[in-house]
């Protein structure tokens, strides 16, 4: 009872920091969705469930929502395929001693270094359509300039390169990491008895590296939602509304329309949308834990 005592003294500092840089932003996010609030006129008026309600059924809300699906799962779907094959690329090096492998992951990683703002300022400067590094590379071989982030049919794909760009090292630390750990000798017991490398992979490795797989997806989801920063910096949601997601129309909602009842709603969404990934998370989690310890 002592040491749980002296546990709860230490823990308790950071329980009160959180509890004033998430607790108060939380509490204070609820009560405002409640509210019809307009920043300009300053009229602030008694909604209640209304902005939610509004939010749920409203055709624009699903727009957005389809928005945001296609980034986010393409953009992780792309940075955990690319992940993976240099995680294997790598791996393979550094088991084989090649010179430089060891280097060449630090190096990979780089991006991750980054804050996202700057990140997102960098790639605005290569979408230049007339400056631009992608378009002076086509020029290379007697292409024409492609409009990367000012044309509705390749501006979302345009951010989702660069989201894949900064985070797929993110991606390939983990993987790598989790690859080296797993046990050599159930992999070489399996090449002894005839199977080939792709074998190993698909009915081994790839399902022992499932746990650490989840956990790398789940963090990429979570970054991938709110992500604003591309949008922000390069985009402001457009063409039209072809970039627009949920979190920067939360963002645009409050701090250009001023109607901040509404954004706080809409951001709520995307919290308790975040906060069920995690759940569902953990709930995998624990079962793949239990049936192992079960097997």
């Amino acid at each position: 009872m002592q040491t749980n005592k002296v546990a709860y003294a230490f823990i308790a500092p950071s329980l009160l920091c959180l509890a004033g840089t998430i607790g108060y932003p939380l509490i204070q996010a609820v009560s405002t969705s409640l509210y019809r609030w307009n920043l300009i006129s300053g009229t602030r008026r008694w909604a209640g469930m209304k902005n939610f309600l509004d939010i749920l059924s409203s055709t624009e809300t699903a727009r957005v929502i389809g928005v945001t699906l296609q980034y986010t799962g393409l953009s992780v779907a792309l940075e955990l395929g690319l992940g993976l094959a240099l995680a294997l690329l790598i791996r393979h090096g550094l088991l084989k001693n090649w010179p430089g492998f060891a280097g060449f992951r630090v190096v990979l990683c780089i991006p991750i270094m980054i804050a996202p703002l700057i990140w997102a300022f960098y790639f605005k400067s290569m979408f230049s359509p007339q400056f631009g590094a992608f378009n002076i590379v086509l020029g290379w071989f007697g292409l024409g300039p492609v409009p990367w982030v000012n044309s509705p049919r390749y501006a979302l794909y345009s951010l989702i390169v660069a989201d894949a760009w900064q985070w797929t090292p993110f991606m390939f630390a983990i993987l790598l990491a989790g690859l080296l750990t797993l046990p050599e000798e159930v992999t070489e017991a399996a090449v002894i008895d005839g199977a080939s490398r792709w074998q190993v992979l698909r009915w081994i490795e790839l399902p022992l590296l499932k746990p650490i797989m989840m956990v790398a997806l789940l963090l990429r989801v979570i970054d991938s939602l709110k992500n604003i920063d591309l949008m922000i910096v390069i985009t402001q949601g457009g063409p039209g509304t072809s970039t627009e997601i949920l979190n920067y129309y939360a963002y645009s909602t409050s701090f250009q329309a001023f109607q901040v009842g509404y954004g706080a709603a809409l951001a709520l969404i995307v919290f308790v949308v975040i906060m069920a990934l995690v759940l569902a998370l953990m709930v995998a989690l624990n079962r793949s834990a239990r049936q192992g310890s079960a097997a």
